[in-house]
């Protein structure tokens, strides 16, 4: 079970410092943009379609990490209050009852997104550009089961604190 835990640990944390550069690229790409449009009067045609992209890309291959973290937003006005125990109660509880389902929901829809999207060859018309949406419509299901495994991982946690089997 460790080696699991191990495991999936690795690959939100890898997956989320790897995903953490493309703020990198989206800051030099509208850097660029802001300069060629307004010191060259030359705006290019794919800005708008890369900054979305990436952007998405960045906040939501970053999610598995953060929960590995414990770095989640959470209404806390009473967990905070509540000892370690009570809090992985409270965790094991709403785990299956919210993550889950709705994790399990995106994971579905963006894969019939995906497969659409392949299907039909989808591409961008907000821009000029007209890059392959494929990509970016593969984000959403990858990182949907990514944030399963962690959620996995950190519900088994949970219910080793609360049973008192923590290893």
């Amino acid at each position: 079970m460790q080696k699991f835990f191990f495991y999936v640990d690795k690959l939100s944390e890898q997956s989320g410092k790897l995903f953490a550069w493309i703020i990198v690229i989206l800051t030099l790409s509208i850097v660029y943009e802001v300069a060629a449009r307004y010191l060259f009067n030359a705006p290019t045609i794919w800005a708008w379609d890369l900054s979305y992209m990436l952007y998405g890309a960045h906040f939501m291959m970053g999610a598995a990490y953060t929960l590995h973290l414990k770095a989640n937003v959470r209404i806390d006005v009473f967990y905070r209050y509540l000892s370690p125990k009570r809090q992985a109660l409270v965790d094991m509880c709403l785990y299956p009852v919210f993550f889950f389902p709705a994790l399990i929901v995106l994971l579905v829809v963006g894969v019939q997104h995906l497969v659409y999207a392949w299907e039909i060859g989808e591409r961008t018309s907000m821009t000029m550009w007209r890059v392959s949406l494929v990509p970016f419509k593969a984000v959403l299901p990858l990182a949907s089961l990514l944030l399963i495994l962690q959620g996995i991982v950190e519900f088994i946690r949970t219910m080793q604190i609360v049973t008192g089997r923590e290893e």
